[in-house]
């Protein structure tokens, strides 16, 4: 037996494979079929190879030597129980279900590395201390090396236990008691809960790897950083340079999409969080809401509940938000959801519908709206964990006047409608992106409260008001801001201008006839125009990185055609098809581009390389390349407009339709 160098698998001695050859019988002679019967060597008496299951099983699930010399265990199903001996006699035996996982598994082949998760453990927690956690025996006679091999088995489970990692044909046991009592199944921890079960605080965790901590299951985070940024000393360049961030979109802004993807994707077990599988057309709920706090718990006195769910009819994702507990009175109120239902605007959260449902136990009412992911109210953004050394964190009076635009805009399509918001409050505004503001929960407070339409000129005054008190509360960053109107002033005229202050002791003012949104928008006209400049600029920078992405999308579709090509295993009853003709160049094409090794024979990872010859071939330029076989005994020189041909011609062939 020889075994390799790090002394894990054993590798059986090959049995000659010999075919004897027999001469053909003649016509009606009776053939005797000689069988050559294999004898395997069993094991030694004192060995116990016999009784260990072969690695090959526990790492691959099957093992290829297994009848043909392997003398490790294959049977995964059989216990195996080990010879009477004075290390049988103590109360911690190997077959105990302390050790079920991994009994058949001794301490000589435990010598895999540690199973290291992508964030980083203290190998200190994880492992278990024999001063803290000391295993007592019973017998006089226990030997060391038994001790030794109990830690092990005990420190290997408990470091896969932690992250739900088991054997497929074993059960996960706890290696903490002697004996096993059956447990109810329990949902799987969330990585702070496993981080802080370990005691390490949850603060050396990203809070974005999982979005959601009381998530069901949890997830890997995406690797958002595909790309590093550029160095300083690479930062001034030649105008005929380019780093390999610019190929690409900001690392921010590919970021913010792939957050929005993630969020919008993200789905839980409807039974095991209480909720119905499906509301009316609407499936997978999944809870947007995780916050304990009243103030966001009810919506004007009402309770209240926020999920994302899944569409039936177009597919599409919609925000449900639930009034618990609600019996509707007057069925004339649903009639002013259809009113709000024909006000399309930017600066607006649409709604779609509103019903009435049993679904959920109790007499609910769901609104339902459009869902903008990864959407933040203005309260959780500046009213929330705000420093406690008494610094107030100014915000620039440009976005205090984008804001104010936004919201005077989606009032003026409100007020134009014969309508009132009567929802604007830091906790009912959504920021869901870059200084964008959606006016949220709109008809909602219309049906709670139906007045048929009395009182609309007194709620839109109300608006105003409520506008006011919102300007000052974000200028002086506190909601308590309104309680002393002069303290508050001052601090405005101190940082703002006059053009801030003079707008808000109009909103302040006494309801009058004339006091109405079309005198605000006069009186911030100015501000209008450089809200309108910015956000064309902002549009040309999106259009620059969208025709980035479209040239990114060419090398995607070249690289997906010779990904077709290359190593077919057959085509149109050829074997051998890609290895021959105009598709071995587009192999060694493949080798030039992606499979490059330096002087000492290590791999070259060269984006530009690759890059610059995809575009070339994308092109089809004349300039040429030489070629060379992975055994080095051919070179070839072509161009990249042959090598181009040869690529639309092999592909034209899959396209034809012949097998």
């Amino acid at each position: 037996m020889q075994k390799s160098l790090g002394g894990q698998i054993v590798i059986p001695p090959q049995s000659p494979s010999v075919i004897p050859i027999v001469a053909p019988a003649s016509d009606g002679e009776p053939v005797e079929q000689k069988t050559t019967k294999v004898v395997l060597k069993p094991p030694l008496k004192g060995s116990l190879n016999g009784k260990r299951l072969c690695r090959n099983v526990i790492i691959h699930g099957y093992c290829k030597y297994e009848g043909k010399g392997c003398e490790f265990n294959h049977d995964t199903n059989k216990a195996v129980s080990p010879q009477a001996s004075p290390e049988n006699l103590s109360k911690l035996r190997a077959q105990s279900p302390a050790f079920q996982a991994v009994s058949s598994v001794s301490a000589d082949s435990v010598n895999a590395p540690e199973f290291v998760p992508r964030f980083s453990i203290d190998t200190s927690v994880t492992s278990p201390n024999k001063e803290t956690n000391p295993i007592e025996l019973d017998s006089a006679n226990n030997k060391q090396s038994y001790q030794a091999e109990a830690s092990n088995l005990a420190s290997l489970t408990n470091n896969f236990s932690q992250f739900s990692v088991a054997n497929d044909t074993t059960t996960t046991t706890t290696t903490t008691t002697t004996t096993q009592s059956p447990q109810p199944q329990t949902q799987p921890q969330s990585p702070s809960q496993m981080l802080a079960g370990l005691g390490i605080p949850s603060a050396q965790l990203d809070p974005y790897y999982y979005m959601n901590q009381q998530s069901v299951y949890p997830r890997q985070p995406l690797q958002h950083h595909l790309y590093s940024g550029p160095l300083p000393h690479v930062s001034n360049l030649l105008p005929h340079q380019r780093t390999i961030q610019s190929f690409f979109i900001p690392d921010n802004l590919r970021e913010q999409l792939t957050q929005r993807n993630e969020a919008q994707l993200m789905t839980a077990p409807a039974r095991e969080l209480g909720l119905p599988l499906e509301v009316h057309v609407y499936h997978s709920l999944y809870p947007l809401d995780t916050s304990d706090t009243k103030s966001t718990k009810h919506y004007y006195g009402h309770p209240t509940s926020v999920y994302k769910a899944t569409c039936s009819v177009d597919g599409r994702t919609y925000a449900l938000i639930r009034i618990e507990g609600y019996r509707l009175v007057n069925e004339l109120a649903m009639t002013v959801v259809e009113t709000w239902r024909r006000i399309r605007h930017c600066n607006i959260v649409s709604i779609r519908e509103a019903f009435t449902t049993r679904a959920f136990g109790d007499s609910s009412l769901v609104f339902v709206f459009d869902y903008h992911p990864c959407s933040v109210t203005l309260a959780s953004k500046y009213f929330t964990n705000q420093p406690t050394n008494g610094n107030v964190r100014l915000i620039p009076e440009t976005t205090l006047w984008s804001y104010i635009t936004q919201i005077s805009s989606a009032l003026k399509a409100i007020h134009g409608s014969g309508l009132a918001a009567r929802n604007i409050d830091p906790s009912k505004i959504l920021v869901t992106g870059e200084n964008r503001l959606r006016m949220n929960g709109a008809s909602i407070l219309d049906v709670l409260q139906y007045e048929g339409g009395l009182n609309v000129a007194r709620h839109q005054q109300e608006d105003l008001l409520a506008f006011g008190k919102l300007i000052i509360a974000l200028a002086c960053n506190s909601t308590q801001s309104f309680q002393d109107l002069s303290q508050s002033f001052d601090y405005i005229t101190r940082y703002y201008s006059h053009d801030l202050k003079n707008l808000i002791l109009y909103l302040l003012g006494k309801p009058l006839p004339t006091k109405n949104i079309d005198e605000v928008v006069v009186m911030i006209s100015p501000h209008i125009l450089q809200e309108i400049n910015n956000s064309q600029f902002y549009n040309d920078e999106l259009e620059a990185e969208l025709s980035k992405e479209l040239e990114n999308g060419r090398l995607v579709r070249l690289m997906s055609k010779m990904g077709f090509i290359n190593e077919r295993p057959e085509f149109d009853m050829d074997p051998s098809w890609s290895e021959t003709g105009d598709r071995y160049l587009i192999k060694l094409f493949r080798d030039y581009v992606f499979h490059q090794v330096d002087e000492d024979g290590r791999p070259v990872v060269d984006m530009v390389h690759v890059l610059t010859c995809l575009n070339k071939l994308d092109a089809g330029v004349d300039e040429k390349i030489m070629l060379m076989s992975r055994d080095e005994q051919s070179c070839l020189i072509v161009s990249f407009k042959e090598i181009k041909n040869c690529i639309i011609s092999a592909f034209n062939d899959l396209n034809s339709g012949r097998k």
